[in-house]
């Protein structure tokens, strides 16, 4: 089976590049993009299985992200990070439709454990 692939929007390096080491350390395939722009760009040009974006970045909410990639891939999975998870940005962020909502920090279990659930859930079957 091929790998799982992710996209991760994330404007912190030092977030990103911990990301990119926990997933990769799983067996996952990770591009990662520092912009909402860049992002967008790249999952709609690339395969990615899934996409986690944080809700803070330089050129755009990670929300309008969301909101962008389903607009074009309704039914591409999507993993929202946030530092500031308010009930609002939650409730926006799964009408939006993100498949789960994480708030910062978290353990790299934590990030793991969610990104399998998604990856081999009833909806999303290619398990990394």
């Amino acid at each position: 089976m091929n790998k799982v692939r992710l996209l991760v929007i994330e404007d912190d390096q030092i977030v990103a590049d911990a990301l990119r080491l926990i997933m990769e350390d799983q067996g996952y395939e990770v591009a990662i993009a520092n912009s909402g722009g860049d992002g967008c760009e790249q999952c709609l040009c690339g395969a990615f299985d899934l996409t986690i974006t944080d809700v803070n970045l330089p050129d755009m909410s990670g929300l309008d992200v969301l909101s962008r990639l389903h607009a074009f891939a309704p039914r591409h999975p999507v993993i929202v990070i946030t530092a500031q998870s308010t009930p609002e940005i939650v409730t926006t962020a799964k009408e939006r439709g993100a498949m789960e909502v994480l708030s910062k920090p978290f353990l790299p279990s934590d990030i793991i454990s969610l990104v399998r659930r998604v990856a081999c859930g009833p909806d999303f079957v290619m398990c990394g």
